[in-house]
């Protein structure tokens, strides 16, 4: 029996128990349904063990060497090319990502850049009050999910966060008020209690409680009497007391927030309401928790800030970082790539039909552990190990803390590790020639 770190998700659980044969794993003792999956993905029937490359219009299974020469014969016949994913490996992979990046003049974005990265770019004007998850367990008695549902995306966060008891609180669940804002019923209404508060907002009507709150100056005395966004008048009050009135208290954001709008930023504004509560606070704080779903979403933002200066998308230019507005969407949407190396995510199926269309149709090289619908019509797919399981490495939980992975089990066909793979491809590159 031995105690791990999962990578099921970017909770990074660190208590989980698995019993191991050094074969396989045998028994996971603690993991959620994403935990027991991500072992699952061990022995699954849509692992890739073999590279393939496209011949005739079809994958096909080759030797490494013929895989990595077509790799490297992509890369050189790109002038612009777009590497992308990121998000499910490391940070020394995420490094040696960056480091393809420079040397074949390209531009890197991770997942989050769709996801939680917006509004990480956004406090770099406005400011942002982040917490840790221990923070919350210890101290917290205000916990507001907005536009998320870890019940079903991640799946221990409550459990950990809600029901835990903090060493500076005598109680646990008994003394922290959960508010759920959300257009519909999620199963994370399931664990609410009687002093809890379940909010129903209107669909597309979060702006509206955000405007009114800030025009109101956060005053009870003021809200509407026909309240807002299908909230009555009753509830926003009391909503408005726990904001003010909490020790610690924290906001966790879901996708459910940050969802692009023609006529306002949303993310934005939210950032500018959660400053104005603060500075009305009466004993303490209200901080902000982002969500992102893949291990490691936060990491490349560490990375990048810690290798180039600067979070988020970086653009290379004669092996030099070059300063660009453009975002994965606009590079996408404008043609402006010529080719495509995708690492560990599957933008066939996660992206809108207008933007993966796109990326389909120029030459894609796939570096991933399982197939997906980008493997489907990628020119090349390189395997990798499981990171977490056959393969380790450092990644950045959700609340921004670095944890420490370890390798269980040795991969299938001694598969490399997404750090080893790229380094390869770099080496390769910089040598001119495969050996």
């Amino acid at each position: 029996m031995k105690r791990i770190t999962c990578s099921g998700c970017s909770l990074l659980c660190d208590d989980l128990i698995i019993k191991s044969d050094g074969l396989f794993v045998t028994e996971v003792i603690g993991a959620c349904l994403k935990g027991k999956e991500r072992f699952d993905q061990v022995s699954a029937q849509n692992r890739i063990t073999h590279p393939m490359i496209r011949k005739e219009g079809e994958l096909k299974e080759v030797k490494w060497e013929e895989a990595l020469n077509k790799a490297t014969e992509i890369i050189k016949n790109s002038s612009n090319p777009l590497l992308y994913g990121f998000s499910n490996v490391t940070c020394e992979a995420q490094e040696a990502g960056m480091k393809l990046a420079q040397k074949i003049g390209g531009f890197i974005d991770s997942n989050a850049s769709i996801c939680q990265g917006k509004f990480l770019n956004k406090a770099k004007k406005l400011g942002i009050n982040l917490t840790t998850i221990t923070e919350i367990i210890n101290k917290g008695d205000l916990i507001i999910l907005w536009g998320a549902n870890p019940a079903e995306t991640i799946p221990r966060l409550l459990n950990k966060v809600l029901f835990s008891r903090g060493k500076f609180r005598m109680t646990g669940r008994e003394i922290k008020t959960l508010i759920i804002i959300d257009p519909i019923k999620t199963a994370s209404f399931n664990v609410m209690g009687v002093r809890d508060l379940p909010l129903i907002v209107e669909p597309n009507k979060d702006i509206d409680l955000i405007r009114i709150l800030k025009e109101e100056c956060c005053s009870v005395d003021s809200i509407p009497s026909e309240g807002v966004a299908g909230i009555d008048k009753d509830d926003l009050k009391r909503m408005l007391l726990h904001l003010t009135g909490a020790e610690n208290g924290v906001i966790i954001l879901g996708q459910g927030v940050i969802q692009p709008h023609p006529d306002y930023d949303l993310v934005e504004e939210l950032l500018e309401l959660l400053q104005m509560i603060n500075e009305r606070q009466e004993k303490g704080r209200i901080s902000l928790l982002l969500m992102g779903g893949h291990f490691n979403m936060t990491g490349f933002d560490h990375v990048a800030l810690s290798a180039y200066g600067s979070s988020g998308s970086l653009e290379f230019k004669k092996n030099q970082k070059v300063k660009t507005e453009e975002t994965l969407v606009s590079k996408i949407e404008n043609d402006n790539f010529d080719s495509s190396i995708i690492v560990g995510t599957d933008p066939i199926s996660h992206l809108p039909h207008s933007l993966s269309s796109k990326i389909a149709k120029k030459p894609l090289i796939l570096i991933d552990n399982h197939s997906t619908a980008s493997s489907h019509i990628a020119e090349v797919v390189l395997p990798t190990a499981i990171s977490g399981i056959e393969s380790g490495g450092l990644a950045y939980r959700l609340d921004q803390i670095p944890i420490e992975l370890s390798k269980i089990l040795n991969p299938p066909n001694n598969l490399p590790s997404d750090e080893e793979l790229l380094n390869q491809l770099y080496e390769l590159l910089n040598q001119g020639r495969s050996e």
